[in-house]
């Protein structure tokens, strides 16, 4: 039951992220259509939807059985598992499904090169894509079953040092923000939260979470 609850709530963070690196996240040349389905699919997806997930799963693994330079297929792909998992009934079950879904993000990461970063899609740099896709997967999914949370946290840091961070559009750079005020949540560095929360709407105050996270900061005293 417990893992039920914290992949529940892992999707409802997530979709907010997931959401916006769509909207802003190009089709590769070839694959638009499907992309565009999978996207739509993946969405309702992580509103509760079981077939549409299903549908993503399917789209995306076409996708990146076609296209397989493309790490951000592979990475979303492997999200469409940690969904299933989300939506599993039995504890066996939602290990194994969450372990596949994080060993086809982990090959994503390791396809990364330096010329990912270089490859914009719609001005988001791919790579900054396909690592905003593990971090929140990793910083989401249960710890004590899973072990991803302090790879997560390199990750975050790592990639908010690079040049294409720098380069990535405000609402990108926001959701990594998100992702540095959850670390320090999860940590109980309320300080540090508030001021990774302020950073993110100074970023990108038409955020649709902007009325929770200004609730947040409310809570924190901020």
């Amino acid at each position: 039951m417990e893992m039920t609850r914290i992949f529940r709530n892992m999707a409802a963070a997530t979709a907010a992220t997931i959401s916006l690196v769509f909207s802003l996240g190009a089709a590769a040349q070839g694959g638009e259509e499907t992309f565009i389905k999978a996207q739509a699919s993946f969405e309702r997806g992580l509103r509760g939807s079981e077939s549409d997930n299903e549908a993503a799963a399917e789209h995306f693994k076409r996708l990146s059985e076609t296209d397989t330079g493309n790490p951000l297929y592979l990475a979303y792909y492997g999200s469409t598992f940690t969904v299933k998992a989300r939506d599993a009934w039995l504890p066996w079950k939602k290990l194994k499904l969450g372990e596949q879904g994080l060993d086809l993000i982990d090959k994503a990461l390791k396809r990364l090169t330096p010329e990912h970063d270089k490859l914009v899609l719609r001005n988001v740099p791919l790579g900054i894509e396909t690592r905003l896709v593990a971090i929140n997967t990793f910083l989401q999914v249960p710890d004590r079953f899973f072990h991803r949370y302090e790879s997560g946290k390199t990750l975050l840091a790592e990639t908010m040092k690079s040049p294409a961070f720098a380069q990535s559009p405000p609402q990108i750079q926001a959701r990594f923000y998100s992702q540095t005020a959850l670390v320090a949540q999860k940590e109980g560095r309320k300080a540090d939260e508030a001021a990774q929360l302020k950073r993110m709407l100074e970023l990108d105050p038409q955020s649709p979470d902007t009325a929770q996270l200004q609730a947040r900061l409310k809570e924190l005293g901020a």
